[in-house]
């Protein structure tokens, strides 16, 4: 997992806060305003881009060739967008590239995906009327199954102690093998996912209002992509969903509020 910055971005590093954590639920892309150069149409299945839209990691676009791809959201309502995430995808391959350009213009130059998992690229806010992705040099067609586009969120308070970034949170369901004579036969996983929490203390009252309360009273809540430290860790994202029903609690006699919530994500 990793995070990208555009050249725009690490000219101006303390735009995106670095050390803030990031939440990234506010998605434009929609079944409508987002297509692609190609799909597969396998028999009576087919892959299209319009799958990209749904949150669901089951689905999926998936390239009808090796060929250039470029996907495309339109954002009619010129909304500001400040970050793109890409989950479950094969762009980790050797020589693909993955440009992003901004009504034309290249904001984040031909990129090396190197982990096969979530993936955040971060810009100084724009309101782009279109908005493109480029894959180039793949040598297996590619396959995306979740994009998201929109306005991030950064936590008024860092996270530092105490806090088990999302990447090393693994959750394994496993079984292992020992013969009779008690030899160790290998493993067998059934499942794996990958799970943290976040605390925050010290919230201002017109804050967790007017920000945080928005992501956990959405219906229905859908993942979000997670950055803790995006620009110290930049490697530690995840994309995940919120576990349980977080309450925040009054935690000073001034209006300060605290909340805790839990988050699962995909391996």
């Amino acid at each position: 997992m990793a995070i990208h910055l555009s050249p725009n971005l690490v000219l101006t590093l303390e735009a995106i806060s670095a050390n803030a954590g990031k939440l990234c639920f506010k998605n434009i892309v929609n079944s409508s305003n987002i297509t692609a150069t190609s799909f597969l149409v396998d028999g009576a299945t087919s892959f299209p881009p319009s799958n990209m839209s749904n949150p669901a990691t089951a689905f999926g676009w998936e390239a009808a060739d090796t060929s250039d791809q470029t996907i495309t959201i339109t954002n009619d309502s010129s909304t500001e967008v400040d970050y793109i995430g890409i989950a479950r995808h094969n762009l980790n391959q050797s020589g693909l590239e993955v440009t992003i350009k901004f009504d034309g213009i290249v904001v984040s130059p031909a990129t090396s995906i190197s982990d096969a998992q979530a993936q955040l690229f971060l810009f100084v806010g724009a309101s782009p009327a279109l908005i493109e992705i480029a894959i180039t040099g793949a040598t297996d067609p590619a396959k995306i199954a979740v994009v998201y586009v929109g306005k991030s969120l950064d936590l008024q308070r860092n996270i530092y102690v105490g806090h088990t970034p999302v990447t090393y949170g693994r959750d394994i369901q496993q079984m292992s093998g020992v013969s009779q004579s008690g030899e160790y036969l290998g493993e067998v996983r059934f499942n794996q996912t990958l799970s943290t929490s976040v605390s925050l203390l010290h919230l201002t009252p017109e804050w967790y209002r007017q920000n945080l309360d928005e992501f956990f009273g959405r219906v229905p809540r859908s993942p979000c992509f997670w950055a803790w430290r995006p620009g110290t860790y930049p490697a530690e994202v995840g994309y995940c969903w919120i576990e349980g029903n977080p309450r925040p609690v009054n935690q000073l006699a001034n209006g300060m509020m605290s909340i805790d919530w839990n988050f699962r994500g995909i391996a």
